[in-house]
């Protein structure tokens, strides 16, 4: 009954100025990593609309329970770069464009990605919704398009290594961001952290594997928190700043242990563009002769975001607490 209410409490809020923040962050990490201009933009999950910089009819993108179908936003690319806005009005959908891979850059936003999945069931089949959604993105992404996924922190915390295998048969891990409690609700039921992924398509939709060889995208293995038996994710080890907030361990009324990022301060409105930056240099590929796109894109400043203060979110101040922070 109560994960019940935690999903309702997700459902219900409005998270459309947390997502709208992130549209401007996907907006530039996009066109600094070589996102054609005019070209497709498909988003899928809550506040689609929202996550490619448009608007939408009020109810639009407004689910009432994890298995209503997923709501599509589709969108356009600028005509150039820069340019003030992440994207323009899309054009009719081409027939047959998902099957054929036609998509720029696709954005997978998991319902019940801040909900704590505390029996097996729901872990299950947060997992499985989760990579459903991926391998469909992957799928109607174009060859060398980005996939950027909001999603749930139990993906690369727990991983299922053959699902992440299957990914890497057709895309590379770029980097990820893990994003702190209550980033986009205030509910007191939707305090887990989440990440932000980001994936490439490979050049060519057919790739082939040498004999011996398996698919370059390995999710990284998982190590345990200090505290106890909380699994977090090594990527997270070897990237300690891609955690926007003080990771530690809480015990809720179950007696269930559960991973939180504090943020009292809301530092993560400031350090997640860092952070995009620096994944964004490691995959920019260098412009092509006689173009500037790359270039102009990484000099462009990231659009100014107002920070929008969270009232209700308080840290914890427990022995416990104090204790539980991880060697990451």
């Amino acid at each position: 009954m109560d994960d019940q209410r935690a999903i309702t409490a997700h459902l219900k809020a409005d998270a459309s100025s947390g997502h709208r923040f992130l549209a401007q962050q996907i907006w530039h990490t996009a066109q600094a990593l070589g996102v054609p201009t005019s070209s497709h933009v498909l988003a899928t999950g809550l506040d689609a609309a929202v996550l490619v910089g448009t608007t939408a009819p009020e109810e639009h993108g407004r689910a009432t329970s994890l298995w209503d179908a997923a709501a599509t936003w589709r969108a356009m690319t600028p005509p150039r770069w820069p340019y003030p806005a992440f994207t323009v009005d899309p054009a009719p959908e081409p027939a047959g464009a998902r099957a054929r891979g036609l998509f720029a850059v696709q954005i997978v936003s998991q319902v019940g990605l801040d909900v704590r999945a505390r029996s097996m069931t729901a872990w299950s089949n947060q997992q499985r919704l989760f990579h459903e959604d991926l391998a469909g993105a992957l799928t109607s992404a174009a060859p060398d398009g980005l996939v950027v996924a909001l999603a749930s922190h139990t993906i690369l915390d727990t991983p299922r290594r053959d699902r992440w295998e299957e990914a890497g048969e057709v895309a590379d891990f770029l980097g990820a961001a893990r994003l702190p409690s209550h980033a986009l609700r205030t509910d007191a039921r939707c305090d887990a952290p989440f990440d932000l992924l980001i994936f490439r398509r490979h050049g060519h939709h057919a790739v082939v594997h040498a004999p011996g060889q398996g698919p370059e995208l390995v999710v990284p293995g998982t190590v345990l928190m200090q505290s106890g038996e909380i699994p977090v994710s090594e990527y997270y080890r070897s990237h300690r700043g891609h955690v926007l907030g003080l990771p530690m361990v809480r015990t809720d009324r179950w007696d269930m242990d559960h991973l939180t990022v504090l943020d009292t301060e809301q530092t993560w409105l400031t350090r997640l563009p860092q952070v995009l930056d620096q994944i964004t240099r490691a995959h920019t590929p260098p412009a092509l002769p006689g173009t500037t796109a790359s270039v102009d894109a990484q000099r462009a400043p990231r659009a100014a975001s107002r920070v929008i203060p969270r009232t209700g979110v308080e840290a914890d101040r427990s022995s416990r607490a104090a204790d539980s922070v991880p060697p990451l």
